[in-house]
């Protein structure tokens, strides 16, 4: 494949084998095994240090996962450079020629090393692990998260889960919910509180009247509980769980969770109407509760606001916990796969979709053009979407994430219509 200096982990020095470790817990999909897996995987794995000016190419990529982990490497598309890829960047922790119509070579300018995993023994690691564990979620845990932690799991247990609503979006709500016109317009105003939205949605599941299926729509919901049940709980529900962010840090992150959730629900209610095959009320209820574990962890900073002087102690807990919180939460109020397998996987950015475009795709591809056209002013982990497989995928399927502009018209008019809907009090 290229020329260099290439030896197996099992004949290596110690700092090989540093490197190598090192290399399969931050790599994906490597990292997703399990500490023992790791290891054995790592024993047949390899360093490779690449000299000035060799060439890679993806000849034995089909036998080998093959990561940068020092140096750089330039990209190439025939003779023609289209990019450079840098050790520890968000494009190294992905293999290189994963994509191979990106590009067809690479090579170094100075010199590089790389990690060599055998694609085979991990996908037998891979099922062997799935086979065996429901779910392996391996985090590095601060002080801070176990606090968080430890508080939902407490408030889990006792069967009182609580959303927490915003101050200024319920005063809203409980001005207008009583005096739109018809269940399409209370399904708008409920939407614009993502813990009102879920908890409305929770109650009708728990009312069935033994109907067995859960509802998948802020409007099914409505429908199942009655348009006078609903107004009712949501008085009821707003009253209840309405905070007062403690200091500046929880009121922005509230506030930003807020504004962002609603955008991303807009912008996927835009796309899945140009799907036939994705329902758009479902979809806009996926992208509504696909972060429901940030909105638990600004609720139980809340009650710790001592703890959370800085944005980037909130921020960082909200990293680590906000996937795990959002699934666990969406399973244990039972609400369908497509929900759960969302707040999984939509922050997973490089993954690699070969079937048909899903709800979950669709809240990613919000998520990635929001970045795109409303950057946080904090740093964030979200990537452009320039190479992602999925942005290639979604073009195919006339959604194109380098172009968003009158997608966000679009979505934009929809959140104006709905704040029309929320007279202020």
């Amino acid at each position: 494949m290229f020329k260099s200096d290439s030896n197996r982990a099992s004949a290596n020095s110690d700092e090989n084998s540093v490197l190598i470790l090192s290399a399969a817990g931050s790599v994906s999909p490597v990292n997703e095994l399990n500490a023992v897996n790791r290891a054995a995987l790592c024993k047949s794995s390899a360093v490779v240090h690449v000299q000035r000016n060799d060439q890679l190419k993806p000849e034995g990529a089909n036998r080998w996962l093959i990561y940068l982990v020092e140096g750089s490497l330039v990209l190439y598309d025939g003779k023609d450079e289209v990019g450079t890829i840098a050790a520890k960047s968000k494009e190294a922790l992905q293999p290189l020629f994963l994509d191979k119509s990106a590009y067809q070579s690479a090579k170094t300018h100075a010199t590089a090393t790389v990690v060599k995993f055998g694609r085979e023994q991990l996908d037998i690691l891979m099922r062997e692990q799935q086979k065996n564990a429901i779910t392996v979620v391996d985090v590095q845990v601060t002080e801070k998260d176990n606090l968080i932690f430890d508080s939902v799991v407490e408030e889990m247990k006792s069967g009182k889960l609580a959303l927490a609503s915003f101050g200024e979006t319920t005063a809203k709500i409980l001005t207008s919910h009583s005096q739109v016109a018809g269940i399409p317009q209370l399904a708008e105003v409920i939407q614009s509180d993502p813990g009102l939205a879920l908890s409305i949605v929770n109650s009708a599941n728990l009312n069935d009247g033994g109907i067995g299926d859960s509802v998948t729509s802020i409007r099914g919901a409505i429908s199942r509980l009655g348009v006078e049940a609903t107004q009712q709980g949501i008085a009821s529900l707003l009253r209840k769980n309405t905070i007062v962010p403690a200091n500046e840090v929880i009121e922005r992150r509230f506030r930003r969770f807020i504004q962002r959730t609603a955008l991303s629900t807009s912008i996927v209610y835009v796309l899945a109407k140009s799907l036939p095959d994705i329902k758009a009320e479902i979809a806009s209820l996926v992208a509504l509760t696909c972060d429901i574990g940030e909105l638990q962890i600004i609720t139980h900073a809340n009650k710790m606001p001592e703890l959370f002087q800085e944005d980037a102690d909130l921020a960082g807990v909200i990293e680590n916990l906000r996937t795990i919180l959002s699934a666990w939460i969406l399973s244990a109020w039972n609400f369908p796969e497509e929900f759960v397998h969302a707040s999984n996987v939509a922050r997973d950015w490089y993954r690699n979709h070969t079937g048909e475009i899903g709800y979950v795709d669709l809240v990613t591809a919000s998520l990635l053009i929001i970045q795109s056209e409303t950057p946080d002013d904090q740093p964030s982990s979200i990537p452009s979407a320039d190479n992602l497989l999925l942005a290639r995928r979604l073009v195919q399927a006339g959604i194109d994430l380098k172009a968003p502009e009158e997608i966000m018209t679009q979505a934009s008019n929809r959140l104006v219509s709905t704040q029309s809907l929320l007279k202020a009090s």
